[in-house]
């Protein structure tokens, strides 16, 4: 009879080792994962903060030229 207790906790131990085990492995494959998809959201911000970078010189390089074609207009007026 002490046998098939001692047999019934080794058992029981041995599941409730491998079931924490197969949950730390996947604990540790999604962390693996948000730490991928966060790089990949810095790498996007960057790549978009670099975008509207370009943008915003393209306004103000049009907005020169702009000034530059009313100064020439406004000096055939005179």
């Amino acid at each position: 009879m002490k046998k098939i207790i001692l047999l019934i906790l080794v058992l029981a131990a041995g599941i409730a080792l491998g079931i924490y085990f197969q949950k730390q492995t996947k604990a540790q494959k999604l962390e693996t994962q948000v730490q991928t998809d966060v790089g990949q959201v810095e790498t996007d911000a960057k790549a978009g903060v670099q975008k509207a970078d370009a943008v915003a010189g393209a306004v103000k390089v049009d907005a020169q030229k702009v000034a530059a074609v009313v100064t020439n207009a406004v000096d055939k007026l005179k």
